[in-house]
């Protein structure tokens, strides 16, 4: 396919408005603790350690790997977040400039929530899933001439995200299937062999076991239960990851009319065997995840438009073939005028994305994601960092550790030291249980005269003849991304 210059032109001047735009937002970004607890656990443990704690964390290892380098190496945290904008530039860039995808749909989904906000500035293991699916995508035509670069691809990709699990497993399944109706399933044995282990070591890191010291690590029944609360969980995903919503403004009526444009947008691809069975396979396994380990959010239910790009992408790579299937629901719709207007209906939710992303990066220049980068450039500047601190609750306070190395963090929940949190039974019978008159006798427990301690919010206690408290700080800023991040740091005197 030829590009024409006035075509190079538009996609070189988005890409440069979306890394300028991208970099200011990141430059202006406060990491939450979800994002400071890759860098923890990277920079804390040693490797046995990490693939240990992973079991819980529901992610697979290489967004860890990747951080691990820097984490170790003494780097400023704030390397993470640039390592992670270099990847969404780079998977930006792949999708201007090698998608066969109408440049207006290519247009709107760089300036997307998605890709100007989620996936290129909050700093998680989301983007690489694009990178790989992008580079997979780049390559699809090149799968047996490179058989080995495409294994390699896949097991990136398997090991990005749980979320990529199925998608990445129905292109095993396909190239399996394809090698073998041509025969050249013998020529690339050894490639199918590296992309089972990936899908391999994906089971073998988040396999469910329970910890040495006999803490049950936190996994749901794997068994979804099919009632009405599951059937809301798997449509409201499917319509924010059209049109980001706010859940208050969630309706059964947009959830039934976008759960039918993901039926429309599967049935498009009918004549289109191999597409029609990686969207169907893809989506069973992420709706599967929602109804049974984790309902998600917007930043796991946007990579549901995510592999519709991606299946719009390769399904260039094949011709239309009528089958029962289409001749089927060919009876009914007009299939090629269905594709069309999936097109168009992907082009208009994009449209609103554009404009959900601008006002969140407006938001994110005027309030604080999260109000941990404060009150740590706090305890920084009034020289405190080699300080102890109590903390409570201490899975919200991590999110300080990674600007402070030095400070040790007592965790008054888990009663020990630490930085990066824990998902296991202390963390889900005390994580969110003492009150505030608990949290005071177990400071003073441990300290008995004097103590910094860090809360999530104002203590409402007044002093008594037990203790004195003195408030040195609170978030002031507005926190928008993470509202349970607001800090109160106390200097506590207790009397005997």
């Amino acid at each position: 396919m030829k590009i024409k210059h006035s075509d190079t032109f538009i996609n070189v001047s988005a890409w440069f408005i979306y890394a300028m735009v991208t970099l200011l937002a990141v430059i202006n970004h406060e990491p939450n603790r979800d994002e400071a607890q890759v860098w923890l656990i990277a920079r804390d443990l040693n490797l046995p350690g990490i693939f240990y704690q992973i079991n819980t964390e529901g992610h697979p290892c290489l967004w860890y790997l990747i951080v691990l380098p820097f984490a170790k190496l003494g780097f400023p945290y704030f390397t993470m977040q640039i390592v992670h904008w270099i990847i969404a530039v780079t998977t930006t860039g792949i999708f201007l400039f090698k998608a066969p995808i109408h440049k207006l749909i290519k247009i709107l989904f760089v300036f997307s929530y998605l890709m100007l906000f989620q996936y290129a500035v909050v700093a998680r293991n989301y983007c690489i899933v694009i990178l790989f699916l992008f580079l997979i995508a780049t390559y699809y035509q090149s799968r047996f001439t490179k058989p080995y670069l495409y294994s390699l691809l896949l097991l990136g990709l398997y090991n990005c995200h749980v979320l990529a699990f199925g998608g990445a497993l129905a292109l095993t399944a396909i190239y399996f299937m394809e090698a073998k109706n041509a025969g050249e399933l013998k020529k690339v044995k050894y490639a199918m062999l590296i992309m089972l282990t990936g899908a391999i070591s994906v089971i073998v890191q988040l396999f469910p076991y329970s910890n040495s010291n006999g803490n049950a690590l936190i996994h749901t029944n794997y068994i979804p239960h099919l009632n009405i609360n599951t059937y809301w969980i798997i449509l409201t995903s499917i319509q924010n990851a059209f049109i980001p919503i706010d859940s208050q403004y969630e309706e059964m009526k947009v959830a039934l009319f976008f759960g039918l444009v993901l039926i429309l947008v599967v049935v498009s691809t009918i004549r289109k065997a191999t597409v029609f069975i990686f969207l169907l396979i893809s989506f069973a396994w992420i709706f599967y995840v929602f109804s049974t380990i984790h309902s998600g959010s917007l930043k796991h239910q946007g990579l549901i438009l995510i592999f519709i790009l991606f299946s719009v992408w390769i399904s260039n790579y094949y011709e239309a073939k009528e089958n029962m299937t289409s001749k089927f629901f060919s009876k009914f719709i007009n299939v090629i005028l269905l594709e069309k207007t999936v097109l168009m209906i992907i082009a208009v939710c994009l449209f609103v994305n554009v404009i959900y992303g601008v006002s969140t990066i407006r938001k994110e220049y005027k309030y604080e994601y999260s109000g941990a980068k404060s009150i740590a450039n706090y305890i920084i500047k009034n020289h405190l960092q080699s300080t102890e601190i109590a903390c409570y609750r201490s899975w919200r306070a991590t999110a300080l550790a990674p600007y402070l190395p030095l400070a040790k963090f007592w965790f008054i929940d888990r009663k020990e030291y630490g930085s990066y949190f824990k998902l296991d039974s202390v963390f889900t019978n005390y994580g969110d249980s003492f009150s505030e008159k608990e949290v005071i006798e177990k400071t003073k427990e441990k300290y008995h005269q004097k103590a910094l301690l860090l809360l999530n919010y104002p203590l409402s206690m007044p002093a008594d003849s037990t203790y004195d408290s003195h408030l040195l700080f609170q978030n002031n800023r507005l926190t928008w991304g993470t509202d349970d991040e607001n800090y109160f740091l106390y200097e506590m005197s207790f009397k005997r």
